[in-house]
């Protein structure tokens, strides 16, 4: 499953209440959308607790949105598999991954070819 809307977002504390496709809520540390603002390109994976969803998201300076939905295995496999750097934030509670794409443009190739494959 491929979407493609801008989403809306809540700032909460640290983290940003995304909300999903499927009428749930994800959290995500509102670090990577100062990354956004600095031009750099993120890319995560999250779950819906209610629907079992698996998504793939990215940020971008002004927003954040999901582009693939799928199930746990595949989303994880899919994440797995893109070929950036991987890091990590860390609070007192969890670790959050994510990866940085080269450009917006690397990101743009990757997905789209991705897309038709």
């Amino acid at each position: 499953m491929v979407t493609e809307d801008l989403t809306p977002f809540t700032l909460v504390k640290d983290l940003i209440v995304l909300p999903t496709p499927c009428n749930d809520v994800v959290y995500y540390p509102a670090n990577l959308a100062t990354l956004g603002i600095q031009g750099k390109y993120s890319v995560f994976q999250t779950l819906s607790r209610k629907s079992g969803l698996a998504y793939i998201a990215i940020t971008q300076p002004d927003t954040a949105k999901f582009i693939l939905a799928g199930s746990r295995n595949s989303m994880n496999e899919l994440y797995q598999s893109i070929p950036w750097p991987d890091y990590e934030i860390t609070n007192k509670d969890h670790t959050f991954y994510y990866k940085t794409a080269p450009s917006f443009q690397a990101l743009k190739d990757y997905f789209n070819n991705l897309k038709k494959q």
